[in-house]
């Protein structure tokens, strides 16, 4: 998949979120697509946010998995078990976004 980014400047084409001492960088357009929680952070403020870390410490491995699929794909991968528990964790604890009733897709 190619990288889209919404600037050509090295330092503002990722958003950092770091997990238990690893950084994972994402496209900034893309969380802007898919998360209205980075969509708000984005395009709303005026501070530079460019190299900001987000700590998904707390985010137990498996539904960071889901988050960092989704991200990308825009859709759950077939097969995976989403739990009430991983539902609420990925929409309360961090509000991220919203799963829809269907569990098949993040909003």
């Amino acid at each position: 998949m190619k990288r889209i980014y919404l600037n050509e400047k090295e330092n503002e084409k990722d958003f950092i979120i770091e997990r238990k001492e690893k950084q994972y960088k994402f496209p900034k357009l893309i969380l802007i697509m898919r998360s209205e929680l980075y969509r708000g952070m984005f395009l709303s403020v005026t501070e530079d946010t460019s190299n900001k870390v987000t700590d998904y410490s707390e985010l137990s491995n498996k539904s960071f998995q889901i988050f960092e699929y989704w991200i990308y794909s825009n859709q759950i991968k077939e097969g995976i078990q989403i739990t009430q528990e991983i539902i609420k964790e990925i929409e309360t604890r961090n509000r991220l976004f919203s799963i829809k009733s269907n569990k098949s897709k993040f909003i």
